[in-house]
């Protein structure tokens, strides 16, 4: 499982850097990113909980949607 969150945050920074991600993901403002991020968190619990791998979806979702942050915190500031 570790060797999975390692590997998806390594794809998630290549995805990101290349702008593979729809615009209208990373067009967000900063704050509207934080709340459907949290959204995407939760409906990850969801899904996780209903098929019964909770720590797989919620953590590759979390990582994916910390890295789409931390990316847009970082373009905000330069």
């Amino acid at each position: 499982m570790l060797i999975w969150f390692i590997v998806f945050f390594i794809l998630s920074q290549v995805m990101i850097e290349r702008k593979w991600l729809p615009a209208s993901f990373t067009g967000l403002r900063l704050f509207h990113l934080c709340i459907v991020s949290i959204g995407l968190i939760l409906l990850s619990i969801v899904v996780g909980i209903l098929i019964r791998q909770p720590l797989f979806i919620v953590g590759s979702v979390t990582i994916l949607c910390s890295s789409v942050i931390s990316w847009k915190y970082r373009h905000k500031f330069d």
